[in-house]
């Protein structure tokens, strides 16, 4: 019989039940939902070279359709130490039809700022600071997750940064905290404080805390590449 979630599955000792039914799932209709949900499983069971070929079949069927494609991708190779090519795939999703969330386009290149800070020579900074001040020249850089990118480029305050946080409900509001912090992480990486970065990033992969009790913030982290960048950093020695 199958599990009732398969999600649920997916985080308990049936793991394998819950992926067989993503698999199902996108073996019938292989929807960007369906595709996004069994690339994403792959993903949390550290299936890394199964997670990069799915998702660079869903680049090669729809090459300029879904940026997260492409921002999977990325972290799929990247969680396999492949760091040149997870920066070109997050550099070859930017001009996709469909951007991340709100349509704001702000992912792909917070992306290449991490990837640049964190494997120094793997991407210019600049170029990558670059993008997202193009970013934030638009209307919409209010709405979120806009305020991360003007965060990393010195417009917000820590202040201002966690009043965008403080109108949300509760979910919502761990959910942006989670982001801010891993952020405010690879800040810190920036400027030398590794050890700070580090404690960070595994109090971020640290699936045992309160929060991840709930199912809604699991399944907002598994929507999220920067989850899957904090847990394999937080592991490395």
């Amino acid at each position: 019989m199958k599990s009732r979630d398969p999600w649920l599955a997916l985080r308990g000792a049936n793991f394998m039940d819950g992926l067989k039914q993503f698999k199902d799932n996108y073996d019938k209709d292989a929807t960007a939902a369906h595709t996004m949900e069994l690339g994403v499983a792959y993903l949390w069971l550290q299936q890394y070279e199964n997670a990069w070929a799915h998702f660079r079949k869903a680049i090669t069927q729809f090459p300029s359709s879904m940026s997260s494609f492409y921002g999977m991708a990325g972290t799929a190779k990247w969680c396999l130490g492949g760091i040149d090519e997870a920066i070109r795939q997050w550099q070859n999703g930017l001009d996709c039809e469909y951007a991340d969330t709100n349509g704001l386009g702000v992912h792909l290149p917070l992306l290449l700022f991490s990837g640049s800070v964190l494997s120094p020579g793997s991407y210019e900074t600049d170029t990558a600071i670059m993008l997202l001040k193009e970013k934030a020249k638009g209307y919409r850089i209010e709405d979120w997750p806009g305020p991360i990118a003007r965060m990393v480029l010195g417009e917000l305050s820590e202040t201002e940064i966690q009043k965008e946080c403080a109108s949300a409900d509760l979910l919502e509001n761990q959910e942006r905290q989670w982001l801010i912090s891993f952020y405010d992480g690879v800040i810190s990486y920036a400027d030398g404080e590794r050890a700070r970065f580090v404690g960070i990033m595994k109090r971020l992969a640290d699936t045992c805390r309160a929060e991840w009790s709930n199912q809604e913030f699991f399944l907002s982290r598994m929507w999220t590449e920067e989850f899957f960048l904090a847990r394999t950093e937080a592991n490395k020695p």
